[in-house]
């Protein structure tokens, strides 16, 4: 395509044919790395260049793509590529999909000195760095061509468009587990002959890339080993930051069909971060009823404030005016009495001074 200028005054659909080359998506893997646009030119008009890598077998083999309008009408469009799983801001959504995609992390029971739990409350893996964990996925049905994406991302939106990458200290050649392996700077590892390691060349997200099996018969679901190689408390790494894994259903097309997203942390001590985050989020659970009878009691206040002031004008008895600094306490001791709770020492003291209040506001109006 360097050699195209305005000198070129046609392009025969044959000719265009050649120039794009006939890549089959069988065996090939699309990664767009730029475009161009290319106007005014002889016998071309606003063609858009395309200059696109395929990968096989490992070798990045560069393709030239061309398309616009002809001027022998014949029109050649590219189809809508879809949207990247892999992208500066990959979703976070839940989808099962027509396949019903779901992930399943469960242990059994026998596994006590686990080095990995799951949260069900949380939605959340804990897991120690190295630990091989087990996950299982579900598909109501397997069709050819369909994969599974491990992708692991930055769960706070000021850090969403971050790829997660391992340390500098886990990515060094010192490190035992880089030892005869290629791609170091993922963070998780994949127990499977299939699986792919990629980088998105824009965004620089790490991902895994796992064929879809037929579960055994007798289940439902097909696992797959995975294990990290770096700890959230990493500096320089994850550094303390919430992250979670995005499991997508994809086509050999990169059409999203299924996600699943599981938030993880890598720690030295699973259950014991497990059971305080389970603790913490229970105490904001229980914390939210209570603001609500706060918002509740104070709206009684004002009902009874009402309430009393009616009295004091409708009334044509005895008019007894309660300060304001006896509402509370009052209300307060009532909703105790009512409960069947028993009154402390200083409650007891409380009541019995705006008792006397009321007596000497009664003995005044008499």
């Amino acid at each position: 395509m360097s050699n195209l200028s305005r000198e070129s005054s046609f392009l025969s659909s044959d000719a265009l044919e050649t120039i794009m080359g006939r890549v089959s998506s069988n065996d090939f893997e699309m990664i767009l790395s730029s475009s161009m646009k290319l106007e005014n030119l002889d016998g071309v008009e606003d063609c858009l260049l395309e200059n696109i890598t395929y990968v096989k077998d490992g070798e990045e083999v560069p393709h030239t793509m061309l398309y616009g309008q002809i001027p022998d009408t014949t029109q050649y469009v590219m189809p809508i590529l879809p949207a990247s799983s892999t992208g500066a801001q990959p979703s976070t959504e839940d989808y099962p999909g027509p396949h019903n995609f779901d992930v399943q992390l469960s242990k059994t029971a026998c596994e006590k000195r686990s080095k990995w739990e799951f949260s069900s409350q949380l939605n959340k893996l804990f897991a120690v760095m190295l630990t091989k964990i087990p996950v299982k996925f579900k598909i109501n049905s397997v069709e050819p061509g369909l994969r599974i994406r491990v992708l692991p991302i930055f769960v706070s939106q000021d850090s969403l468009g971050e790829p997660v990458k391992r340390c500098p200290t886990h990515v060094s050649e010192l490190e035992k587990s880089n030892k005869d392996f290629e791609h170091v700077e993922h963070i998780i590892r994949c127990d499977h002959q299939q699986a792919t390691y990629e980088k998105n060349p824009q965004s620089e997200r790490l991902s895994i890339v796992v064929p879809t099996e037929s579960p055994q018969p007798g289940s439902d679901t097909f696992t797959v080993i995975i294990s990290f190689v770096c700890k959230n408390s990493c500096s320089l790494g994850m550094n303390r930051r919430s992250t979670a894994l995005i499991f997508t259903l994809e086509t050999l097309y990169g059409e999203v069909v299924g996600r699943k997203m599981i938030n993880f942390r890598i720690c030295s001590c699973p259950r014991r971060d497990m059971s305080k985050e389970e603790e913490s989020n229970e105490s904001v659970q229980d914390n939210k009823p209570e603001e609500k009878n706060t918002e509740i009691m104070s709206q009684d206040k004002k009902i009874l404030k009402k309430r009393v002031k009616r009295l004091s004008k409708d009334s044509e008895s005895v008019k007894i005016r309660i300060p304001k600094m006896c509402l509370k306490p009052l209300r307060e001791i009532i909703l105790m009495i009512n409960g069947d709770r028993v009154l402390t020492e200083g409650e007891r003291e409380c009541l019995e001074d705006i008792n006397k209040h009321l007596s000497l506001c009664t003995n005044e109006t008499n």
